[in-house]
């Protein structure tokens, strides 16, 4: 019983439930600030592939374009990239490959991009036995989730 009426009397017993809730407010106000320097999540990205463009042919509207014969071909395909909420994205880079050739640009303040496959040697490819070449895009942008398309452009060949 001593012990109790001293423990009661001592005034430094008072000083570490103070000392716990100052380590606690102190722990919080940390988090807070570490919480407040981690970035926004992060979004999709939506990619249009407005025409496509083989060689010296015309200009097909969409993804996919008709190739006349088994050769080396240049390739220029125009995409506008957009955010969640159809906002353009700028500074996004894209690049296109398959069929041997390869092509990158980046996006304007409109969010679009001419990627063109055949400057440096790189065209596009078909061989006679081929019927088609699909082209990879691959689209990438600070604070956006990496868009990637396997088979974004469809290039066809025929006879003609």
């Amino acid at each position: 019983m001593l012990h109790s009426r001293r423990f009661k009397n001592d005034e430094q017993a008072i000083e570490l439930p103070i000392n716990i809730v100052v380590m606690l407010v102190v722990g919080m106000v940390a988090l807070a600030a570490l919480l407040a320097i981690i970035p926004k999540s992060k979004e999709n990205l939506s990619v249009d592939i407005i025409d496509v463009k083989v060689s010296n042919d015309n200009t097909t509207k969409g993804n996919t374009a008709k190739v006349v014969g088994a050769t080396d071909h240049k390739v220029v395909v125009n995409i506008k990239v957009y955010d969640k909420n159809n906002n353009p994205v700028e500074k996004a880079s894209a690049t296109l490959s398959g069929g041997g050739g390869f092509g990158t640009d980046q996006t304007d303040k409109n969010g679009t991009a001419t990627i063109i496959l055949g400057n440096s040697g790189t065209k596009v490819t078909i061989r006679p036995n081929q019927q088609s070449v699909e082209l990879k895009l691959v689209v990438k942008a600070n604070g956006f989730y990496d868009y990637e398309d396997e088979k974004a452009v469809l290039l066809y060949q025929t006879r003609d």
